[in-house]
């Protein structure tokens, strides 16, 4: 199994890399190239700038049962329909019983921002992170027994 991190605006690329290779799990790394990201660690890929290339080259390269962190909800539907496991930034598994509330939730907010309602971003908080890493851990863990 390979874990490919869509890091467009990735809150936790250092938790990534750091469980991946503390497990020893394949980790690719997408972004634009107008992302700095450095490590040893991770295959890093860079794609051009345009809004998809990330995405496409994920659904390109992706294997059934691979893992992708990401949170896109469109990508995460081509990744299902692909049979692979998606995980979004707060840790949540993203699968077949709840994408459609998502996309559904996606779609509201689009409509809500082209009529010029825009909701508040909650800043993100430690615990945000800390429960990332718990439930990353714990996904990879259960894969490798």
């Amino acid at each position: 199994m390979k874990v490919f991190l869509d890091a467009d605006a990735s809150p936790v690329t250092d938790i990534v890399i750091k469980v991946c290779e503390n497990l020893h799990f394949e980790l690719i790394i997408v972004k634009n190239f107008s992302q700095q990201i450095y490590s040893d660690y991770p295959t890093i890929v860079n794609v051009d700038i345009s809004p998809e290339s990330a995405d496409l080259y994920i659904v390109n390269h992706l294997d059934p049962f691979d893992l992708v962190i990401t949170q896109d909800r469109g990508l995460s539907a081509l990744c299902l329909s692909k049979r692979a496991y998606v995980m979004d930034f707060f840790g949540s598994s993203i699968d077949e019983s709840n994408i459609e509330l998502h996309l559904a939730t996606r779609h509201a907010n689009r409509v809500l921002r082209d009529q010029g309602i825009y909701s508040k971003n909650k800043k993100r908080k430690q615990k945000d992170n800390s429960a990332f890493e718990v439930n990353f851990k714990r996904f990879l863990e259960d894969k490798t027994i």
